[in-house]
């Protein structure tokens, strides 16, 4: 059996019970007790340990799914959590509510809170309340990541939605393992906590230019279909927007001039001081990435081929 762990963390009221329950397949082990402080005023029942709940993914592989308290007063179970209980989890889940006044600085804290925890480790950044409060936007949590240094994904969630919170745990772990039938695992979640499929509606729908950048390390994206015609790009250097497209048109002649090389899907241009240009193709389109030099090649196209993969059966927004 293949064990996961992820770590929850965030603010009071962020998410992080409810999103907990909206995954295990056991009756998740809480530590709630009655609000004596000024969370009283968002909720009766606040965590003053942790939250843990357990998720199959199939037969050979299941998730371990602990959360921290929100109060600051409880900031020993955070380290307890972090060098014992979660020491070897494959990423951590910062959940940030957006009808706090100032959502950024609670990025801003836990980010330090955590920093040595999160240098080993994927971090996901998973708003909440967005259907209360719309904005902050996703562009204006990627602007901050991206000014604090942090190597995130930002991602709208609403924890009550299992599909919504299987999503993170999707882009923790699909790179490493691989045989997880998600939509299977979705329905059963859905059916498993009395929900419709259609019950709750996506909360924010993603371009392509948005889901791409907040992959890890991209940079830059642009997005080409069969005529070599520009769906949609955040990349303004004219040479560079030429580099790419002669690239995508090279690999088709690469195609066709040697044959036993097959199709060629991607071509990588690297330099050790430079950042990395990509192409990747796929079904008669193409993604161009600039990206940072020490992202590895194989999370690269994995990143890709999941963008490609997503925009042909859910036609992203251009």
């Amino acid at each position: 059996m293949q064990n996961y762990k992820i770590l929850f963390t965030g603010s009071v009221c962020s998410g992080k019970s409810t999103a907990i329950r909206s995954l295990s397949d056991i009756e998740t082990l809480d530590t709630d007790a009655r609000a004596s402080d000024v969370t009283v005023r968002r909720k009766k029942n606040t965590t003053i340990a942790m939250d843990y709940g357990v998720l199959d993914l199939h037969d050979q592989a299941r998730v371990h799914l602990y959360g921290t308290p929100g109060q600051e007063r409880f900031r020993f179970i955070w380290e307890m959590l972090a060098c014992e209980f979660a020491q070897d989890a494959i990423g951590i889940v910062l959940l940030v509510d957006n009808t706090r006044k100032d959502p950024f600085r609670d990025i801003r804290f836990y980010a330090k809170e955590f920093r040595e925890y999160i240098k080993k480790r994927r971090l996901i950044i998973a708003v909440t309340h967005s259907d209360v409060e719309p904005n902050p936007s996703i562009q204006a949590y990627q602007a901050c990541v991206r000014e604090m240094g942090l190597m995130a994904t930002v991602m709208f969630i609403d924890a009550r939605d299992p599909r919504s919170v299987l999503g993170v745990v999707e882009e923790l772990i699909s790179a490493v393992e691989l045989h997880v039938q998600w939509d299977e695992l979705c329905e059963r979640l859905l059916d498993g906590n009395g929900f419709s499929l259609d019950f709750y509606k996506p909360i924010y729908e993603e371009t392509m230019l948005d889901a791409a950048m907040n992959k890890r390390g991209v940079l830059g994206v642009m997005h080409l279909d069969e005529n070599q015609e520009i769906l949609c790009s955040n990349i303004d250097s004219k040479p560079r927007k030429v580099l790419l497209k002669s690239v995508n048109k090279l690999s088709k002649a690469l195609a066709e001039k040697a044959e036993f090389m097959g199709e060629v899907s991607n071509v990588v241009i690297a330099g050790p001081k430079v950042q990395t240009l990509s192409m990747f193709t796929d079904q008669e389109q193409a993604l161009c990435l600039c990206s940072d030099n020490e992202i590895s090649l194989p999370v690269l196209r994995q990143q890709a081929s999941d963008l490609l993969q997503w925009s042909k059966e859910n036609d992203y927004l251009v």
